[in-house]
């Protein structure tokens, strides 16, 4: 059994990596990217990872090209919606970690699965997750 807690924590905090990556700019990505000639002019030696590169064309956005300010535009959009549903995700997981635990830890990996197992528990939840959970399936009607 702990081996399925340190797995699921594992697996979170991955998950948490990857979202804080595909925030960043990709160095390689930026080659093939209408910003990539912004990239190298303004923001060369910006360390990538942590939406550095972003911040540097955010602060050079009225000297980058034409083609960058369009992509850049286009992409906000995407981020801003990435961004919140990751920060729902992490919220659902501070309020339901605990009880995720103790009565969902010997099932497979799923969302539909982990919603059926809380649905199944909706009346032992705790407080914090019971009422993510119920706003949850509220949205979802």
């Amino acid at each position: 059994m702990k081996l399925g807690i340190k797995y699921r924590i594992a697996v979170t905090v991955a998950g948490l990596v990857c979202s804080v990556l595909m925030f960043s700019t990709n160095v390689y990505a930026a080659d093939a990217s209408p910003c990539a000639a912004d990239i190298a002019k303004y923001c060369k030696g910006v360390k990538p990872g942590t939406g550095a590169v972003m911040d540097c064309l955010e602060k050079h956005e009225n000297e980058l090209t034409p083609a960058c300010r369009e992509h850049e535009t286009r992409m906000e959009g995407k981020r801003m919606e990435m961004k919140e549903q990751i920060r729902e995700r992490v919220k659902f997981r501070k309020a339901c970690n605990n009880d995720l635990i103790k009565f969902c830890s010997n099932i497979p990996a799923g969302k539909d699965v982990v919603e059926k197992c809380l649905n199944e528990h909706e009346s032992e939840l705790s407080a914090p997750c019971g009422e993510m959970f119920r706003t949850i399936k509220k949205s979802k009607e």
